[in-house]
């Protein structure tokens, strides 16, 4: 069994590269991407990839039972987007940089060779995405974002390490929105290829666009800012039974109230309740016309307390009542 890279760790642990085992990642496979599984005492580890002509998706799960510390290493030069979409681990990559990388954060390197020193707490599971790419698929991007992409790949030509943030940014809920819409694409019976370097190219460029300057009150956006009003995005769609309390997303941001809502409609041209709602009454749509689901039980789960509430804002927004469309 070939090894995709040298995994070790300071606990001398042993690790044993297979096939995927059933038990444990039948659940977790993708049938359109090849997959290698590496196990231990420790757990064990699921890599899956399908290679394109420009680019590589990578799709990782990590299920660790022990606390451990553990060393990846490969020869080989890479152009990463890297995003973590579920928990949140303490990272080296090269020398570049050692923090806590957080749960939707995301950033994109150049790497001449791969020296990664992962921490993972016991009993949780991890999953990456990451997505490889050569210098060319890049150059097609330089047209839209020519101030990033160039030094960029003036650090690869050079041959050094190198990376678009200083440090990790949360994404935005467009781009986990893109992540689970690459997904899709890999686990349908054909795999358009064509949609999925779309949906690639789109990914990197929602990334490449948090480069861009932003300007508020005269003066510019930090990136921890620009982070930070990224990462309400992505909160304020975890609950549709109730309206979102932007004090308190204020507060977990480190902003006022004030502030906080200027910048998230300078962002995303939209105020945060009306962005909220909207993708509120999408999914509510959604249900409507894809489920046999009662349309009070739709109402309540998008935190309407009556169904004629409901029907009323669905008319206003979709031009008909919700009973309409299922006729």
């Amino acid at each position: 069994m070939d090894h995709l890279f040298e995994i070790t760790s300071p606990d001398n642990d042993s690790f044993f590269w297979s096939a995927p085992e059933a038990y444990r990642h039948q659940s977790l496979l993708i049938p359109s991407m090849s997959a290698l599984a590496v196990s231990g005492g420790w757990g064990h580890m699921l890599f899956q990839h399908r290679q394109q002509e420009d680019f590589t998706i990578w799709y990782s799960t990590y299920c660790v039972e022990q606390r451990r510390r553990f060393k990846v290493r490969a020869d080989v030069p890479v152009i990463e987007f890297s995003f973590l979409l579920r928990n949140s681990v303490m990272q080296q990559m090269n020398s570049l940089y050692d923090k806590l990388v957080e749960e939707t954060q995301f950033n994109i390197f150049y790497l001449p060779y791969i020296e990664d020193r992962v921490s993972f707490e016991p009993g949780l599971p991890y999953t990456t995405l990451d997505i490889h790419c050569t210098p060319s698929f890049l150059q097609k991007l330089e047209p839209y974002y020519p101030g990033v992409v160039h030094p960029f790949l003036d650090a690869i030509a050079a041959n050094t390490a190198t990376q678009v943030f200083p440090q990790h940014l949360f994404a935005t809920q467009n781009m986990v929105f893109l992540a689970q819409w690459i997904l899709r694409l890999l686990r349908a019976a054909v795999v358009n290829n064509l949609e999925l370097e779309l949906a690639v190219k789109l990914l990197l460029c929602a990334a490449l666009e948090c480069k861009t300057p932003l300007q508020l009150g005269g003066r510019i956006i930090t990136l921890s800012e620009l982070s930070r009003v990224n990462r309400v995005s992505i909160q304020l769609l975890k609950c549709f039974t109730r309206e979102p309390n932007l004090r308190i997303l204020a507060r977990q941001a480190g902003m006022n109230e004030t502030f906080l809502k200027k910048l998230f409609a300078l962002r995303f041209q939209q105020p945060p309740y009306r962005y909220w709602n909207t993708y509120r009454m999408d999914e509510a749509f959604t249900r409507v016309i894809s489920t046999d689901e009662p349309l009070t039980d739709i109402a309540l789960d998008m935190g309407f307390s009556a169904l004629s509430n409901f029907s009323k804002t669905f008319k206003k927004f979709y031009g008909l009542s919700p009973v309409r469309y299922r006729k």
